[in-house]
């Protein structure tokens, strides 16, 4: 027990001399790599919902999570996060991704898959290519759209290879408007994703840490050892007297109990509460409302529940309208709270109306430009 407390007493002390910046750094990666492993583990299961969660918590850990990467050589996550939130909207034609309303989710993956072809075994790729162009035809189709189909199949054409052999099944499929063509029942939806499937299992294995999930498997283990010690000893309390050894034996493991609390990481560190004095609560808006959009968002351009969007797409822009007084308080006291550059929770906390986290980083610069008194 003494080695064990000088080691955490070792940790403590390391811990406030190095550098906090790459301290926090690390602690990020981590995070990205759990929320990374999540977003994979939702996807295999076809979770959307919970997919969609976890999305969100993926997104709050910022625009720029390559700087926080320490895996470099590898694709961003971000990338292969951007292929699965498309796929798994696969089906629905009317989840958009790109300002132009007509290229679907799965034409939008399209793209994105060609970029990790580097990455991705030979063989693999150029079957989920396959796939994805077969199942970006066949979802119109399918759904009656026929339209849809034909400016696809001729999108498809513009932008990528397509076997002749290939191309000329889906243009009689798209001219039949035949949903139950015998390719389109070879090559289906479900394929696709358990290809992809395949693919993250091996992205993973080379490039992911499940470092935070280790961790916490520990402190959960340990939670339950506790549990059914202290049921066993309660069993035992109830049939045997207490005697002077088995007094200091529970002393003991008290203090053993008390150790493992201590190396559980500080609620603090992660907590969201502030004591700052200023808070105009008339000025916060309810957790209910919708979800706001940040410089480099990684939502999607429907009016549905956000999902990822290439992060090279910039935000439609909205009309413009004045600032009022009462918006600059509360960016002054956004800012108080989270720090400037904060511009997603800042919007998640305060009503802005349609503003973005453009409109609250220009709005910002012009006040201090101004010279206003924070």
């Amino acid at each position: 027990m003494d080695t064990e407390c000088a080691s955490h007493h070792e940790i403590s002390s390391s811990t406030e001399k190095a550098n906090l910046v790459e301290v926090e750094s690390v602690v990020q990666s981590w995070m990205v790599d759990y929320f990374f492993a999540t977003l994979c583990r939702h996807f295999k299961a076809r979770s959307g919902p919970e997919f969609h969660k976890a999305l969100k918590m993926f997104e709050a850990l910022g625009d720029e999570l390559e700087s926080c990467s320490h895996r470099s050589g590898h694709p961003s996550q971000r990338t292969v996060c951007c292929l699965l939130a498309r796929v798994i909207d696969g089906e629905q034609l009317d989840v958009h991704y790109d300002r132009v309303t007509q290229i679907t989710p799965l034409m939008s993956a399209l793209a994105i898959w060609e970029s990790l072809k580097e990455v991705s075994d030979t063989d693999l790729h150029a079957k989920i290519k396959t796939l994805l162009i077969v199942q970006s035809v066949a979802v119109c189709v399918k759904k009656g759209n026929s339209k849809l189909a034909k400016e696809t199949l001729q999108w498809l054409e513009k932008e990528t290879e397509i076997p002749e052999k290939l191309h000329g099944k889906l243009t009689a499929i798209v001219s039949k408007k035949d949903a139950y063509d015998p390719l389109l029942m070879n090559l289906t939806f479900n394929q696709l994703l358990e290809n992809i499937d395949m693919f993250l299992h091996a992205f993973n294995l080379e490039s992911s840490s499940v470092f935070l999930l280790e961790a916490a498997s520990k402190v959960v283990e340990a939670r339950h050892e506790r549990s059914e010690k202290t049921l066993s000893e309660q069993d035992q309390s109830e049939r045997v007297p207490s005697s002077p050894e088995s007094i200091i034996t529970e002393e003991n493991e008290a203090q053993v109990d008390q150790l493992v609390l201590n190396m559980r990481p500080k609620r603090k560190l992660l907590s969201k509460q502030t004591h700052d004095p200023w808070k105009p609560e008339t000025a916060k808006k309810e957790r209910a409302t919708g979800k706001r959009t940040s410089v480099c968002k990684l939502s999607r351009r429907s009016s549905s529940p956000s999902e990822l969007q290439n992060c090279d797409v910039s935000e439609t822009s909205k009309a413009r309208r004045k600032w009022t007084v009462i918006e600059d308080r509360k960016l002054k006291a956004g800012v108080k709270k989270h720090g400037e550059g904060n511009w997603r929770m800042i919007l998640d906390d305060f009503e802005f109306g349609n503003r973005t986290g453009v409109n609250l980083k220009d709005r910002w610069r012009t006040l201090k430009n101004k010279g206003e008194d924070f």
